[in-house]
């Protein structure tokens, strides 16, 4: 089957990214490159925020193409064990880009889908959705992110779990874990990530990279370094005058008696 990727903007500084692979959507070098390129499209479209998801119906990834991995390691053989260029690295380009990412999980993400979903800086899955470290039974190891981005999503425990173990776990069992931030019923998936999106993308583009640079920064830091990688990335944007201007704007609606929900802009919670 033809490997399709499309872009539409379904809300302003919003980009919906889909993808087609039929029937499964194994990973590949033709999937990885179209779906970079799109997102250096959605990026420069001046969107903050995109959405990476599956146009096959339940799946997002299957995992990624055993063929790939199996034709790869032939070509390194027959080149007298050269390495040949690196496959696309598209799980350091996705952590990488500046504007925020949520993977939409519609089905299987094992394997390859299971870290491309980790590279994402949020997640949102449907109910019927899973997750999977399966290469141990593959006599491989994950190779982008499952011993790793992984480890710092769960903690060690369950993250060795899933990469001895091999088995699935649920959307729900993902989202008890820390690997997924919202599980919604399987017709709502698609417009409930647009809609996290496009709340999102309503932020200025240069505090929501602050507060991923600030993140990614500082996570494996001491504490300390974390902390003063903090103030400088908040002391940068604090002095900026857009910055100023947004924030003596929503100061002045406090003092016009505003509440917190309506000065700064925030969606009050729905009332049970």
């Amino acid at each position: 089957m033809t490997v399709t990727v499309n872009v539409l903007y379904p809300a302003d500084g919003v980009g919906l990214i889909t993808f087609a692979d039929p029937p499964m959507n194994f990973g590949s070098g033709e999937l990885a490159d179209k779906i970079m390129a799109a997102v250096g499209e959605v990026e420069a479209s001046g969107a903050r925020v995109f959405v990476l998801a599956s146009d096959t119906p339940g799946y997002f990834i299957a995992h990624w193409s055993l063929q790939f991995i199996v034709d790869r390691q032939a070509a390194i053989a027959a080149n007298g064990h050269v390495v040949p260029p690196p496959a696309p690295r598209i799980f350091e380009e996705i952590s990488n880009t500046p504007m925020i990412s949520i993977a939409a999980n519609n089905g299987q993400a094992w394997g390859g889908g299971a870290e491309l979903s980790w590279a994402c800086d949020l997640r949102i899955a449907a109910t019927s959705a899973t997750y999977g470290q399966p290469e141990v039974g593959l006599g491989i190891i994950p190779g982008a992110g499952g011993t790793t981005r992984l480890a710092r999503l769960i903690g060690p425990t369950k993250c060795l779990e899933m990469i001895l173990d091999g088995r699935p776990i649920s959307a729900s069992e993902a989202q008890q874990l820390g690997a997924v931030n919202k599980v919604v019923p399987d017709g709502q998936l698609r417009q409930a990530a647009i809609d996290w999106a496009a709340h999102i993308a309503q932020w200025p583009a240069w505090s929501l990279e602050a507060c991923k640079r600030s993140f990614y920064d500082g996570r494996d830091l001491p504490l300390d370094a974390a902390g003063r990688n903090e103030s400088q990335i908040f002391a940068g944007v604090a002095r900026r005058q857009d910055s100023i201007a947004l924030m003596s704007e929503v100061q002045a609606r406090y003092d016009a008696g505003q509440d917190s929900y309506d000065a700064i802009g925030l969606p009050r919670p729905e009332q049970t």
